[in-house]
């Protein structure tokens, strides 16, 4: 969660900010709704041709073949183990750094919706469709295939070397919720 902190430039009572603080009750919260499947990816590969996509098989998070019959895994679980990292994946924390890489400019959005909040005329929706395109590029851009790179395992199955995208239904799949008084 983005952490915002409220600046007051004009003159007010202690009394007056608790009130107005307490009014807004506003959070924009960023992630993964529970109980929605992740698709996984097909891969095409021929074993004869290792560099080449996977023919014919579902490959799910840590490269197993999904035909064992594993059970379909939520995309907010997906997110949560990318995240945190596992026993094959190293930690990315995603939406804290993506957040994080567009601070000022959600502080800025955050402190205007702040001020219209005043007016009656808060659009945290804004600041939530800008937290999540922060996210979105973030992982798009190089930073994890710099610093934290896929394994030559991934790569060789995934066919890529983009960690965090696969056939992007995961970051696809962000969203944001508005959760208190709008």
């Amino acid at each position: 969660m983005l952490d915002v902190k409220v600046e007051c430039r004009q003159t007010a009572s202690p009394k007056e900010i608790q009130d107005f603080v307490a009014d807004i009750d506003t959070e924009v919260l960023v992630g993964f709704l529970a109980g929605r499947q992740h698709v996984p990816t097909l891969h095409k590969a021929d074993t004869e041709k290792p560099n080449e996509k996977r023919r014919g098989k579902y490959v799910g998070i840590d490269g197993r073949d999904d035909t064992q019959n594993e059970p379909a895994i939520e995309t907010a679980e997906l997110a949560k183990i990318l995240t945190f990292g596992s026993a094959n994946i190293p930690p990315r924390p995603f939406i804290e750094e993506g957040l994080l890489s567009e601070k000022e400019e959600l502080l800025k959005e955050a402190e205007k919706q702040t001020d219209n909040a005043r007016k009656g005329q808060a659009n945290w929706a804004k600041l939530g469709t800008k937290a999540v395109g922060a996210v979105q590029k973030f992982v798009r851009s190089d930073y994890y295939k710099t610093n934290v790179p896929n394994s030559s395992n991934t790569i060789e199955f995934k066919g890529s070397d983009t960690p965090l995208i696969d056939g992007g239904d995961l970051i696809n799949s962000l969203e944001f919720v508005v959760e208190g008084k709008k």
